[in-house]
């Protein structure tokens, strides 16, 4: 028994030492640190300080009765880089700024149009307390003004400007959701280019606008897609349960609502650097608008002018964004992964396929009905 003890007391001596050694963990109360809702990077008109971030910054309350409008606070900050900016601005504000709940990113168009997108992204992805699936946008007129703006009933709960993007509120087929790792990859990968949403907010200032978009790739300027462009790009892409096609052929007119739509792109290699472009679309539906009766009988009819008409519009799409050189879809990373790297062109002789490729489009509508009338 007396050895017993005696080891015990040994090997706590021993673990003693270990224990001196533990440090306790740094404690900070939460009434010590501000969040970051958004954040808005501008180009500034001080020579010296080309970049201006501004913080939208959550303001503290101890209920939604004490608070039930948004309240808001705002840290902005010019610098000569990012995070001069930013550094700055920690030292005019009291608390510890929390960039864990950001969730939106706007970035100015002057910057994108100034070709500073690469430079923006290294920033933001060095910073480990800035979340990969923030989503990304391109502020118009600038940044500072979209993130300022609190339209009409917005709840201090959740900002409006949220529920455009996180398809829990509106959902609509003018809307691009790009997330930071979606903008990373598609900007770091030769063979596809990203798109960022424009957020604009109309004449009355009462509420946002988001139905353009923007793509972009470094040392290239960037090319605005229009409602429709917008609208073709986030069918392709992000596939869709609620869009609208209008279809005016043969004295016909009538809205096709789409409902489901299956595309496939790939890439034919022929010899001599040269390829074809193959895509398939599917679209599921019905007709949701028209200007006269229609009949369930006539449906291939209405089938055929629906086809003609996607056909029109999706080639028109395709062949400007080759001969602009753009590759919203990417082409390109299909033919990388069907290639061996050995075998593989370069990325200018790529370029020059790309623009000089042959499109092999075809869509298979199947609206079901002409719609339901009561």
């Amino acid at each position: 028994m007396l050895n017993k003890q005696i080891k015990n007391r040994l090997g706590f001596l021993l673990l003693l030492p270990l224990f001196i050694l533990l440090s306790g963990c740094e404690f900070k109360d939460i009434d010590k640190d501000v969040f970051v809702a958004m954040i808005a990077i501008d180009q500034s008109d001080e020579a010296d300080k080309p970049y201006k971030i501004t913080l939208k910054l959550y303001e503290p309350s101890s209920s939604f009765k004490d608070a039930p409008q948004p309240t808001y606070s705002y840290l902005t900050q010019a610098g000569e880089t990012l995070s001069e900016a930013i550094r700055l601005m920690e030292a005019y504000s009291d608390k510890e700024l929390q960039f864990g709940h950001t969730k939106l990113i706007v970035i100015g168009e002057d910057l994108v149009q100034a070709d500073k997108s690469k430079e923006i992204l290294d920033f933001l992805l060095r910073r480990p307390d800035i979340q990969m699936i923030a989503w990304i946008a391109v502020g118009r007129p600038s940044a500072e003004k979209i993130i300022k703006m609190v339209p009409q009933g917005e709840t201090s709960a959740y900002p409006e400007l949220f529920n455009y993007f996180d398809h829990t509120g509106t959902e609509s087929q003018y809307i691009v959701t790009t997330y930071l790792f979606n903008f990373r990859r598609d900007m770091k990968a030769w063979g596809i280019d990203p798109v960022l949403p424009i957020i604009r907010i109309n004449e009355k200032d009462s509420h946002f606008e988001i139905d353009k978009s923007l793509i972009v790739r470094d040392s290239m300027e960037p090319h605005e897609f229009d409602p429709l462009n917008t609208s073709l790009y986030t069918m392709l892409t992000k596939g869709t349960d609620r869009a609208d096609l209008a279809i005016n052929e043969d004295d016909e007119y009538f809205i096709a609502r789409i409902d489901r739509l299956k595309t496939k792109h790939s890439v034919t290699i022929k010899g001599g650097n040269k390829i074809e472009l193959d895509i398939k679309i599917k679209l599921y539906g019905y007709i949701s608008e028209s200007k006269k009766n229609l009949d369930s009988k006539d449906l291939p009819f209405y089938n055929k002018l629906l086809k003609a008409e996607s056909e029109e519009k999706f080639t028109k799409f395709f062949t400007d964004m080759k001969e602009l050189g753009f590759d919203p879809l990417g082409f390109g990373l299909d033919y990388r992964s069907r290639t061996l790297h050995n075998r593989r062109m370069s990325k200018e002789e790529w370029e020059e396929a790309y623009r000089n490729a042959k499109i092999n489009l075809s869509v298979t509508p199947q609206l079901k009905s002409t719609g339901s009338i009561q």
